[in-house]
């Protein structure tokens, strides 16, 4: 019972105090309710919201300013037993129109073509990483004697642009995995594993990397972590092309470099930049492999869009 006033008293102080995602999370945690169910009351009562979009909100990644956007958020405070007014009060004022925060593109935008990420990024806070500025960015990626994916290991130094971020987030895809694949994250240094969600569609995670405490504005942090691939066997047809990141605003510098077995070295590589979304023309530079079979590209103030290595083992 005590447990149950001290989750109330906390959703009393986020309703007055914000911010509005936190407090439509713990509203709808304290509900009881899923998003599908969320849903499926607000059509009984005449209004039509996607699930992607009450991902949004909750997550942070999109607030509710449209005049439908606002009335639709008034029948939610209803459905969750919230004051009238308590979450559209933390919303403030409105983002102007065309223009995110500093122009940075939503996380599910770099990922256009997937229509499980909204859902799964609705799961993990993303305010707390959009508050953090990357300034260096190390990723060593180790392909294995299959010419598959085994490791990624990552060391990046951050900067918080305002005081209380407490985490950064990882998304991942393991290109060529399965459902439910949920890699192995290790080595973590100045940081600890959070909450971690995988797809039930696709080979897609994501992953709370948590700081030893709250940044101060202008203070930065470095972390390190090791991402493991959780399949040890792979068909040939699914060995791995290609590794890139998906930058949703510049980074000053990005290193990327690939090792490859011995046993599964390729033919040729290739340096690719692209601005976000899918399918869009890239600006492609060749590679030569060193003696260590090792391939390495340095990108400076590169983002937001695509930054990577493709490499071919055939002809």
């Amino acid at each position: 019972m005590a447990a149950a006033f001290e989750e109330r008293d906390d959703l009393d102080r986020l309703l007055e105090h914000g911010p509005f995602d936190v407090a439509l999370r713990a509203a709808i945690v304290a509900r009881g309710l899923s998003l599908d169910r969320i849903q499926h009351r607000l059509s009984r009562q005449g209004v039509q919201i996607s699930l992607a979009t009450l991902s949004y909100w909750q997550s942070g990644q999109r607030r509710p300013e449209r005049p439908t956007s606002l009335r639709a958020l008034g029948h939610l405070e209803e459905v969750l037993e919230v004051p009238r007014h308590s979450l559209r009060d933390l919303l403030g004022p409105p983002t102007p129109r065309g223009r995110r925060g500093d122009g940075m593109p939503g996380l599910a935008d770099l990922w256009p073509s997937r229509s499980d990420v909204a859902g799964l990024l609705g799961d993990v806070p993303t305010v707390p990483d959009t508050a953090l500025r990357r300034l260096t960015l190390h990723d060593r990626v180790l392909v294995g004697p299959d010419g598959r994916e085994r490791a990624v290991r990552c060391t990046q130094v951050m900067r918080a642009e305002c005081g209380g971020p407490d985490r950064a987030l990882l998304v991942c895809d393991w290109d060529g995995g399965e459902a439910g694949d949920q890699p192995i994250v290790t080595g973590l240094r100045n940081c600890r594993l959070g909450k971690v969600v995988t797809s039930t569609v696709t080979s897609l995670f994501a992953a709370e990397l948590l700081f030893e405490r709250p940044l101060r504005k202008g203070e930065t942090v470095l972390i390190e972590f090791e991402v493991q691939n959780p399949r040890r066997e792979f068909p040939r047809s699914a060995v791995s092309e290609a590794y890139f990141r998906r930058f949703r605003r510049s980074v000053r510098e990005y290193l990327l470099e690939v090792c490859f077995d011995p046993a599964a070295v390729p033919q040729r590589c290739q340096q690719f930049i692209a601005p976000p979304g899918d399918g869009i023309a890239e600006t492609v530079h060749g590679l030569k492999l060193g003696m260590s079979n090792t391939v390495l590209v340095v990108g400076r103030d590169c983002g937001p869009g695509h930054f990577g290595i493709r490499w071919y083992f055939g002809d």
